[in-house]
């Protein structure tokens, strides 16, 4: 059901340019000349710096809408969708991969505490610094340069988002408790999963550890995260495919079309068809 984007290579690039630090891949540039979507699990935390072009990028109920100069910082083991939009326009990326250890690392350092935020996509502060970093990373994917020190660029890259506490201590929580065998589980699985249990089976551990775990992480129940999550994947199905509304439905586990629709509306406060019908700008509000 989902792509584990690992080694930042997607299917719609018309270029790609990628960074290798023993053997892992940790930067890339890419270019889209059309538009494209993917559903993505993402294993490890990665900042993403928009260079050119528009995107969408679905994390259960909020729908980021992304220009150039933003930044998104996606947490590891996260399952989100990506739209990238209007193929007139090519749409250019820069992605730093920050791994588990470089951010305890830092946060150690600095003497942060995580404090009790949700984990989630998030919008880093649009302040002109993440705009200023990628165009002096950009040069350095041309041909005939060489990529610059990971441990420099990577450390840098902590220290913006540290300016932020709220954000740093979101990220010290996502790796300090982390659940890779649930999700890499469920992004195969996530529509026939039905009960706790089988979760907790998943990821080798009790049903009142993992109900532990996701409140801690997501503020919500394990069973909460998986409906929200269904109705993620609804919401970017009926935007980016010609489905109809209950194959959607059937397709992301929902076995009970009038409850698809009653569960869809209180979540996104628009019926499935009239989100599929809305004009995209109306996602940025």
């Amino acid at each position: 059901m989902y792509t584990l984007f690992d080694n930042l290579t997607l299917t719609g690039q018309y270029a790609i340019k990628t960074w290798q630090q023993e053997g892992h891949h940790w930067a890339s540039y890419s270019l889209y000349r059309e538009q494209a979507a993917h559903e993505l699990y993402v294993p490890h935390t990665i900042l993403n710096l928009v260079l050119q072009g528009e995107k969408r990028m679905y994390d259960g109920k909020q729908v980021h809408f992304l220009r150039a100069g933003d930044a998104l910082l996606i947490p590891a083991g996260t399952l989100l969708c990506s739209e990238i939009l209007r193929p007139q326009q090519q749409y250019r990326s820069i992605n730093l991969v920050i791994r588990d250890e470089m951010i305890l690392s830092e946060l150690k350092s600095r003497g942060r505490q995580p404090a009790a935020c949700s984990k989630a996509l998030t919008t880093l502060r649009a302040d002109g610094q993440w705009q200023n970093f990628a165009q002096w990373l950009l040069p350095h994917f041309a041909e005939g340069y060489t990529g610059p020190d990971y441990h420099e660029i990577i450390s840098h890259t902590l220290h913006l988002i540290n300016k932020d506490a709220g954000v740093s201590a979101m990220l010290a929580r996502a790796v300090k408790y982390p659940l890779p065998d649930v999700m890499e589980k469920l992004s195969i699985h996530l529509p026939e999963v039905r009960l706790l249990e089988e979760m907790a089976v998943m990821g080798h551990m009790s049903t009142a550890t993992l109900k532990r775990r996701f409140r801690h992480l997501y503020h919500c129940s394990p069973m909460e995260w998986i409906w929200t999550k269904r109705l993620q994947m609804a919401g970017f199905l009926l935007r980016t495919t010609g489905q109809s509304i209950p194959e959607i439905a059937y397709s992301v586990g929902f076995e009970d079309i009038p409850h698809f629709y009653r569960q869809f509306r209180r979540c996104f406060k628009l019926t499935p068809l009239q989100w599929r019908k809305m004009e995209s700008d109306l996602f940025s509000k």
